[in-house]
């Protein structure tokens, strides 16, 4: 079978999954809201305003990608709505994903146990349909970066460990992965430490097999080079060595993030997908195994008599899918549903398949061992399924990823409907979720969590509370001090007033974010809760007005102005 016909019977599953996505989500085609932040750069670059977030506003880096984002103004400069046009390109790139790992596996099962190949075709297609709908929902219809990343991160997933193979490298996959390399630096800043793990595959593949180890030092050199470059350009542009969302979002506490990276695993481990619990284990398991009895660090190891070297490479894998488990860690995980972080170590779980493979078809060879493995994978799954089924006693539901589609979709109406009922004299706005409002709003968008506001950003504060949303600092805010904060549409005066006093709860979302502040006596004198309605477009907004605007309002005829009390 061609490449091309499996690139198209890959491209017919995965835009499957990607439709029925699509609609069982419910809000078309317009990306989640950080995606829209993205297109947001992307528009003003094109536009040739540079990276701002607001049009002439200050220089920031409130995106983690910066290759995304220069994408995204690449399509701007073709189209004026460029959301079709990125989801589809993210489409192609999850599909070559999806494709060359079966292309890679099926490889070596060909080595290994020709008979299998038969059935693996229809394994491996429903494993896609496994982790489908959250791996497609990010890597295609997010918005995001997560299939240039994925695309990138995965070639080099399936080209670094193929170096452990004797025989000559040829230059045009040395060349390729050097290049991916620098591009997975302009990708995401975890490349930082994905090169350092690929540097180290690379010496111990190159020292194995008895090579020169000038290409790992090559490999280290570019990507050091480039990720100078780009640090250098952050510098002198932005004044600041790392994104604004990393100063935003991450706590300066190393133990405070420890601990809740390890919650973030953990619930993936045990609440995430029963099929990928099994592979994690599977693999770990096996690597364990490897390292003990066939000696894959040795040298001289035999490890080739058994597998040609396909055990080594799928133990690499599962060493790549280990490092990328502990990763967040460092950060603290995250907030979106469907475990963002690790959706591009979703498709590597496929190498658990080729590691069943590999034990069946030496089940003679290691007859009591095999055994034994699979007696501790299967009593460690069934402990997790039970670990799983306990924590649901006590734990609230899983966060919704639709409910992302939904604000970039309700940010956008709103910011519409504003420009109409401001036509001229726009006033600044301070919100929460700032990507689809911010991308359509004409006027200012103050960023009160900081991802796109440096003051905000920069503000002192532990960054511990809701994860991500941590940054808002009072007394910043009063220096930025917005006309109008959480503008929302409102259909009454009595659905308005049950918002704000809804939001006078200190368990009230919007209020935990902003640090109780709607309760502060100096804020309270600055703003006021009020309903706005625009008589002309027969809108009404639910909105807290600092007292200054709130005249503004008052002298406008064609706004009716009650206060909220």
């Amino acid at each position: 079978m061609s490449f091309l016909k499996q690139f198209l019977i890959f491209l017919v599953l995965t835009s499957l999954i990607a439709f029925i996505d699509c609609a069982y989500i419910g809000t078309g085609t317009i990306g989640i809201d950080d995606g829209n932040i993205f297109l947001n750069y992307a528009q003003h670059i094109a536009h040739g305003q540079g990276f701002v977030f607001n049009a002439n506003g200050e220089r920031v880096e409130g995106f983690t990608s910066l290759l995304w984002v220069l994408i995204g103004a690449g399509a701007y400069t073709i189209t004026a709505q460029p959301e079709m046009l990125l989801i589809c390109f993210s489409l192609l790139l999850t599909t070559l994903v999806v494709t060359n790992i079966f292309i890679a596996i099926k490889k070596d099962i060909q080595q290994l146990y020709p008979g299998f190949l038969k059935y693996f075709f229809w394994i491996y297609c429903a494993f896609i349909i496994t982790i489908g709908p959250s791996f497609i929902a990010w890597s295609v219809l997010s918005l995001m970066e997560n299939a240039l990343w994925n695309f990138i991160f995965i070639s080099l997933a399936i080209l670094i460990p193929a170096t452990v193979e004797t025989g000559i490298i040829s230059t045009g996959k040395k060349t390729a992965v050097i290049i991916l390399g620098c591009l997975l630096v302009l990708t995401r800043p975890e490349a930082l430490a994905w090169n350092l793990v690929f540097t180290t595959i690379l010496f111990y593949t190159f020292i194995q097999n008895r090579r020169r180890i000038f290409y790992p030092v090559l490999y280290l050199v570019c990507v050091a080079v480039t990720t100078i470059g780009l640090t250098v350009f952050r510098l002198h542009y932005f004044g600041f060595q790392f994104p604004n969302t990393y100063y935003a979002k991450i706590s300066p506490d190393k133990i405070y993030n420890l601990t809740e990276g390890t919650k973030y695993a953990v619930n993936f481990v045990l609440g995430y997908q029963p099929v990928i619990s099994l592979l994690l284990i599977l693999m770990s398991v096996i690597l364990l195994y490897g390292l003990a009895r066939l000696k894959l660090l040795n040298r001289n190891s035999d490890v080739s008599l058994y597998g040609n070297m396909i055990i080594k490479k799928s133990c690499i894998i599962a060493v790549l899918v280990l490092v990328g488990f502990v990763l967040p860690f460092t950060t603290g995980g995250d907030h979106f549903g469907g475990f963002r972080f690790y959706q591009d170590l979703l498709p590597l779980f496929a190498w658990g398949i080729l590691m069943i493979v590999w034990l069946v078809k030496n089940r003679d060879i290691y007859n009591s061992e095999v055994r034994t493995l699979g007696f501790f994978v299967v009593v460690i799954f069934f402990i997790v399924i039970g670990l799983n089924d306990l924590i649901d006693l006590k734990s609230p539901a899983k966060t919704q990823l639709n409910f992302e589609f939904l604000l970039a979709q309700e940010g956008r109406n709103l910011a519409e409907k504003l420009n109409e009922t401001f036509p001229s004299h726009k006033p600044s706005i301070g919100m929460i979720a700032v990507g689809g409002f911010g991308l359509m709003y004409g006027g200012t968008t103050v960023d009160l969590m900081g991802l796109n506001n440096i003051l905000m950003g920069h503000s002192p504060g532990d960054r511990k509370g809701i994860k991500n949303h941590a940054a808002f600092n009072k007394e910043v805010f009063y220096k930025l001090k917005p006309d109008m904060i959480l503008a929302a549409s409102c259909d009454d005066l009595k659905t308005a007033t049950r918002v704000y006093f809804s939001m006078l709860d200190k368990n009230n979302f919007d209020n935990q974010a902003m640090k109780d502040i709607f309760n502060d006596e100096e804020f309270q004198k600055s703003y006021s809760p009020v309903f706005i309605t625009d008589k002309k477009n027969n809108t009404s907004y639910s909105v807290f007005a600092g007292v200054d605007f709130i005249k503004f309002l008052e002298n406008n005829r064609m706004l009716s102005v009650q206060r909220i009390n």
